[in-house]
C-alpha cells in the first residue's frame, strides 16, 4: 500500500518533531513544526488556526502530538518514526489504544494478519520481527520477545482509566510476569497494598507488583492512541505516571480543540487524493417523513447513476431516529419506510445498542441487498462503508455527536477514486430542520470540529432549495452569482412528488404548501426534457403562463452566461523536457529518475560543523538546519546491537554500519552504494575524529538522523543540479506539445470559493463579472489591482485566476516543488500571457528570481509571454507594464 501524499507529508513533520525533541524538548519542537507550517500556509493565502503546545500535566518532557490524517496505517508507520528517534530501541514496545473493544478486535485483527496492509507496513519496517498482542493476552509477553521483536499490545483506553487500580487486570500482580523484572530498578513502581496482601497469601505488602502496569513503566512504551479524542489527556495525573510512556502520538479525525496538533490534513487535501465526497448537498425539510421521501429518492437516484460506473457502488442511506421518547423512533422510522416508500424489509437493517443487524454483514459485498441503515447513535466509531452516500437526520442538528460522527460516515469515497458521473463524487443530508439557516449554521460547526477550516466549510457545503436568498448567502461556492431559478406552481400529488425527485440531480427542486400545491424550481439551464416533463404535471390551464415563464427564464439564463459557458476556453501549454531520448513533463522528480547521481560524487564524512562530541562524551552537538541542537545522554542505558558476548571493536563498527545503513536506506541510493558510504563515515568517525566506536553506539540513533539529514541535502543539491542541466543549460532541451496542455473551460473551479467585487465587474474574465477565485488581500489590494489592470487590457481576450495548488491549475517546475503564476490570459492573437505578482519587499528575493527565470524559459519555449509585475518598475504603472510586454 502506497502512501498518500497527504500521508507523506504527515510523516515528515512527525519525524522532523522526534528529532528535535529531544534537543530542545517538546514544545520547543512543536512550535518550530508550527511556525515552519505556518511560513507554507502564507505562502499559499492561507491563515492556520493558532496552535501551542500544552504538556501532560504529570509528564511534561514527553512528546505528546495528536496528528490528523490517515490514521490507522499511519499509526503503524509511526512506530518506525517513533522508535529511531525517541525510544531509541531496536525493538520498540508500542501501547496501541482504540476507543471501543469493536475497533480493538479490528485492530488487532489486522495487525496479526500477516497479508493484511498494516502488518505488511510493520514487517517491512522490522524484518518481520513482530509480536501483536491483544491486551487480554499480555501475560503471555515474554522478555524475549521485547529483545528480539518489536511488540504491539492493542487495548481499549478503558483496561487503564481508573483511579483505583484494585481488581483490575492490567494493575494486578501476575506471576507469569515475574521474569520482566528480574534485575530491573523498581523505584516508581506501584507496590502490592494493605488490601491486596490481605486477599492473597503468596503476596507481600509493600512488595512490587509484577504487574503489566509495572512492565510498562520500565519499559517507557510508545503510545499510539487511535480515534481517541483527547483519551491521553483525560487520563489522570496518576494513570499517566504508571504507564510512563516514552512518547504519545494520537491520530484523530475529529480533532478537539487547537493543543498539540502537531499536522492536520485539510478537507481540500483528502479531496484531491480523492478519498472523500465533496461537496455535501444539503437539503432541509419541514418534516422527517418528508427528509425520509427526499433520502430515498436521492438514494435511488445515485442507484442508476452508479449501474454505469465500472466498479460496483450500491449506495446506502444513514438514518438518525430518534430516542424512545422522541419522533421518529427506529420503528416509526422502519415501518414508514416499509408501508409508505414500499422498501422491502430486507434491505432495511437496524443498528443500535439493542439490535445489531449489520454485524457480520458486508456492504461491499454485491449479492448483499442492504440499502438503508436506521441507527440512532452506534456508528460512532469504526463503521466503514464507503458506499454509504446519504444521511437523513431526523433528529435536531443540535445534537452535536450524533451528527457529526454520522456525516463522517457519508464522507469516505467508494474505492478511494472518483467517479465518472459527478452525481457519485458528493455526499448528501437530508435533515429534518425547517429553518435551513439554522440548519446550516449547525452544520457549519460540526464541520468546522470535524477538522474542516471555515474556508473549506464555505466550498464543500452545497444547500439545495428555490429559497434564493438563503442559497445565495451561506455555503453556496457562487454567493454572488446564484443562477436564475424557473419558480412555478403544480398541484401537489404523490406522482408529481416521484416524477420532481427523480429530476433533482438536474437541479429540480419543490417546497411544499399548505393549499394542496407545490412551488417548484429549476436552477439554472432547462434542457427540452426537463421542460416537457415539468410541463405535464402542470395544470392544462397554466401551460400558456408556463411556456411564457420558460421563454422569460431561458432568456436570463444565456444573459447570464459566462464567457466560458459561451464556449470561451484557454490552453496553455506545458512545459516539458528532453532527456536521454525521452519527452516529459519538466517536474525535478521526473528529471531526477533519469539523471545520475551517487552518494560517492559527496564527501563520506561528517565534520565537526555536522556533528560535534563534547570531551564528557555525555553531550553532543549536531547542526540541523543551520543550528545547534545539544543532546544530553539519557541515564538509561539501551543495548541496542545486542547479540554479540565481548564484541571486538571491529565486530562493533561492522554491527554499526550495517544497522545505520538499514535506517538510513532511501529508495533511489542502491544498497551497494549506501554500506561502503556509511562504512566510510563510521571509519572517519573513528579514525580521523577519534571517536571511539562504543560512543558513537550510544549515539547511534542521533548519528542515523544526521546522517538522513544529510543524504536529503545531498539530494537537494542534486536536484538543483538536474534541473539547472535540464532547463538552463546551453543543452538544456525544453519544448511542448500540443497535447500536454492545462485547459481552463466551464468545468474549472467548480468547487473554489469567490469572493464578492462589489459594483465593480470584470469585463473579460473566464467565470463570470463577478466570479473571481478568491484573490488575496482587498478591493485596494496591490494583487487585485493586478487583476483590474489585466482585465483593463484590449489586447486580452480572456483571463482568469490561476488557483495555487489546485489539480487543475497551471504549474511550472521549480527545484523539489511547483510554481503556480497568479493569473493567465489568452490574448486576440492567440498568444498566452502569464502574470505573476510579485510585491517590493519580494522582488529580489530568491525565490522570485527562480520563478522569473522559468517563467521566462518557459516563455522563449513556447513562443508565449511570461511578465513578473511590480507595482511600479521604474515608474512604469502595472497597466503599462503588461502592455510593454506583449509589445516586445
Amino acid at each position: 500500500m502506497q502512501l498518500k501524499t497527504y500521508q507523506k507529508a504527515t510523516l515528515d513533520t512527525l519525524d522532523a518533531f522526534f528529532a528535535r525533541a529531544l534537543a530542545t524538548g517538546p514544545a520547543e519542537a512543536f512550535q518550530h513544526a508550527v511556525d515552519e507550517q505556518e511560513k507554507l500556509a502564507r505562502l499559499e493565502s492561507r491563515i492556520p488556526e493558532p496552535r501551542t503546545y500544552k504538556p501532560l500535566e504529570a509528564l511534561p518532557d514527553v512528546p505528546y502530538v495528536p496528528t490528523g490524517g490517515g490514521k490507522t496505517l499511519l499509526a503503524a508507520e509511526t512506530i518506525r518514526l517513533a522508535t529511531r528517534s525517541y525510544p531509541r530501541r531496536t525493538w520498540p514496545l508500542t501501547l496501541w489504544f482504540v476507543p471501543s473493544d469493536a475497533i480493538k478486535s479490528q485492530t488487532v485483527d489486522a495487525l496479526k494478519d500477516r497479508t493484511h496492509p498494516y502488518r505488511r507496513r510493520l514487517d517491512e519496517n522490522f524484518g518481520g520481527h513482530v509480536r501483536v498482542f491483544d491486551i487480554t493476552e499480555f501475560e503471555m509477553l515474554r522478555p524475549q520477545d521485547l529483545a528480539r521483536s518489536a511488540c504491539v499490545v492493542v487495548s481499549t483506553i478503558q483496561a487503564f482509566r481508573v483511579a483505583n487500580t484494585s481488581g483490575r487486570k492490567v494493575y494486578s500482580h501476575h506471576e507469569e510476569l515475574e521474569p520482566h523484572f528480574s534485575g530491573v530498578p523498581t523505584d516508581g513502581m506501584e507496590v502490592v497494598s494493605p488490601e491486596e496482601a490481605a486477599e492473597n497469601d503468596m503476596l507481600t505488602e509493600g512488595a512490587v507488583k509484577f504487574s503489566f502496569a509495572n512492565l510498562l513503566y520500565h519499559q517507557r512504551p510508545l503510545m499510539i492512541v487511535d480515534e481517541a479524542h483527547n483519551a491521553v489527556s483525560g487520563l489522570t495525573r496518576e494513570v499517566q505516571a504508571r504507564i510512563r510512556p516514552a512518547a504519545i502520538v494520537e491520530f484523530t479525525a475529529t480533532p478537539r480543540g487547537r493543543n498539540n496538533i502537531l499536522h492536520s490534513v485539510t478537507a481540500s487535501a483528502l479531496k484531491d487524493e480523492e478519498m472523500i465526497k465533496l461537496p455535501i448537498r444539503v437539503r432541509p425539510h419541514d418534516d422527517w417523513r418528508e427528509a425520509v421521501t427526499g433520502a430515498v429518492a436521492t438514494r435511488n437516484m445515485l442507484e442508476e447513476k452508479a449501474k454505469r460506473d465500472r466498479n460496483h457502488i450500491r449506495p446506502v442511506v444513514l438514518y438518525q431516529a430518534q430516542a424512545r421518547n422522541g419522533h421518529p423512533t427506529v420503528a416509526e422510522l422502519k415501518k414508514y419506510l416499509i408501508e409508505e416508500k414500499l422498501i422491502p424489509e430486507d434491505r432495511i437493517k437496524i443498528a443500535t445498542g439493542e439490535q445489531r443487524e449489520l454485524d457480520g454483514v458486508n456492504l461491499r459485498d454485491p449479492a448483499e441487498q442492504t440499502r438503508h441503515v436506521i441507527t440512532v447513535d452506534a456508528l460512532k466509531e469504526g463503521w466503514d462503508c464507503p458506499s454509504a452516500y446519504v444521511l437523513c437526520a431526523t433528529q435536531r442538528l443540535q445534537s452535536r455527536g450524533a451528527v457529526e460522527q454520522l456525516l463522517g460516515r457519508v464522507l469516505r469515497m467508494p474505492y478511494a477514486a472518483r467517479r465518472k458521473n459527478a452525481a457519485l463524487n458528493c455526499a448528501y443530508a437530508h435533515v429534518s430542520e425547517p429553518s435551513f439557516r439554522e440548519a446550516a449554521q449547525a452544520l457549519t460547526d460540526k464541520l468546522i470540529d470535524m477538522g474542516f477550516t471555515d474556508e473549506e466549510v464555505r466550498e464543500s457545503l452545497k444547500p439545495r432549495g428555490v429559497e434564493q436568498n438563503d442559497q445565495g448567502d451561506l455555503f453556496d461556492p457562487d454567493p454572488v452569482r446564484p443562477k436564475p431559478v424557473l419558480q412555478f406552481t403544480v398541484p401537489d400529488s404523490q406522482d408529481a412528488r416521484e416524477r420532481l425527485n427523480g429530476w433533482q440531480d438536474e437541479g429540480v427542486d419543490y417546497i411544499q404548501r399548505d393549499d394542496g400545491t407545490l412551488v417548484v424550481g429549476v436552477k439554472g439551464e432547462v434542457t427540452d426534457e426537463i421542460a416537457q416533463g415539468v410541463r405535464e404535471i402542470t395544470r392544462e390551464e397554466d401551460h400558456a403562463h408556463f411556456d411564457a415563464q420558460l421563454e422569460k427564464h431561458r432568456a436570463t439564463v444565456e444573459a447570464s452566461r459566462t464567457l466560458a459557458q459561451k464556449g470561451h476556453v484557454i490552453e496553455i501549454p506545458q512545459l516539458l523536457v528532453e532527456l536521454v531520448g525521452e519527452t516529459f513533463l519538466a517536474e525535478t522528480d521526473a528529471i531526477m529518475e533519469r539523471v545520475d547521481w551517487s552518494l560517492d560524487r559527496h564527501p563520506a564524512r561528517l565534520t565537526e560543523q555536522e556533528l560535534s562530541f563534547h570531551k564528557s562524551q555525555d553531550v553532543i552537538e549536531i547542526d540541523l538546519e543551520g543550528e545547534k541542537l545539544v543532546y544530553s545522554r539519557m541515564t538509561e542505558e539501551q543495548p541496542i546491537l545486542s547479540g554479540l558476548h565481548a564484541p571486538s571493536d571491529a565486530d562493533l563498527e561492522a554491527s554499526l554500519v550495517q544497522w545505520l545503513e538499514r535506517e538510513c536506506r532511501v529508495p533511489d541510493v542502491p544498497q551497494a552504494e549506501m554500506l561502503p558510504w556509511m562504512a566510510a563515515i563510521v571509519a572517519d568517525l573513528v579514525t580521523n575524529r577519534e571517536v571511539s566506536i562504543r560512543t558513537l553506539i550510544d549515539w547511534q540513533h542521533q548519528i542515523a538522523a544526521r546522517i538522513r539529514w544529510k543524504i536529503q541535502v545531498i539530494r537537494n543539491e542534486e536536484k538543483t543540479r538536474a534541473h539547472q542541466m535540464a532547463l538552463f543549460d546551453d543543452q538544456a532541451k525544453p519544448t511542448w506539445s500540443d497535447s500536454n496542455v492545462v485547459r481552463f473551460d466551464d468545468t474549472i473551479y467548480q468547487n473554489v470559493p469567490t469572493q464578492t467585487i462589489g459594483a465593480f465587474r470584470f469585463n473579460r474574465h473566464l467565470l463570470g463579472a463577478d466570479r473571481a477565485p478568491l484573490i488575496d488581500g482587498d478591493l485596494n489590494g496591490e494583487e487585485f489591482q493586478c487583476a483590474w489592470s489585466l482585465d483593463s487590457l484590449e489586447e486580452v481576450d480572456v483571463w482568469v485566476r490561476n488557483v495555487a495548488r489546485h489539480p487543475d491549475s497551471f504549474s511550472l517546475p521549480r527545484v523539489g516543488r511547483r510554481f503556480y503564476p497568479d493569473f493567465v490570459a489568452k490574448l486576440r492573437d492567440g498568444r498566452i500571457f502569464v502574470v505573476e505578482y510579485k510585491g517590493e519587499h519580494l522582488i529580489g528575493a530568491p525565490e522570485a528570481r527562480e520563478k522569473d527565470a522559468i517563467g521566462r524559459i518557459w516563455a522563449r519555449t513556447t513562443g508565449n509571454v511570461f511578465l513578473m509585475v511590480r507595482k511600479v518598475a521604474h515608474g512604469v504603472e502595472m497597466a503599462d507594464q503588461m502592455r510593454n510586454a506583449l509589445t516586445k
